[in-house]
């Protein structure tokens, strides 16, 4: 005897409930009530990627910045040196 007519069944899904895995177009994933899915685990990832890359980007800048500076710095001195480089003072 099959389970069509049984009252309050529906065919094609077993008495456990449909499964808590669904198909999903990126891959397999928790359903809603699971406690997390494949694409917010990536997502966060790929977050966590990009602040480290700002953050590393944005000390280069710095880093560069500071060198220019102290060049700046080095030339400004060389060229208001009361004393020029290299005199024997005689």
């Amino acid at each position: 005897m099959g389970t069509a007519g049984c009252p309050g069944r529906v065919p094609g899904v077993s008495s456990a409930g449909p499964s808590p895995w669904a198909k999903n177009t990126v891959g397999y994933h928790r359903a809603p009530d699971g406690p997390i899915t494949f694409q917010e685990g990536r997502g966060s990832a790929v977050k966590k990627l990009l602040l480290v890359a700002l953050a590393a980007i944005g000390g280069l800048l710095v880093y560069r910045q500071i060198q220019a500076d102290r060049a700046e710095q080095d030339l400004w001195t060389e060229a208001t040196d009361s004393v020029p480089s290299g005199s024997t003072g005689a």
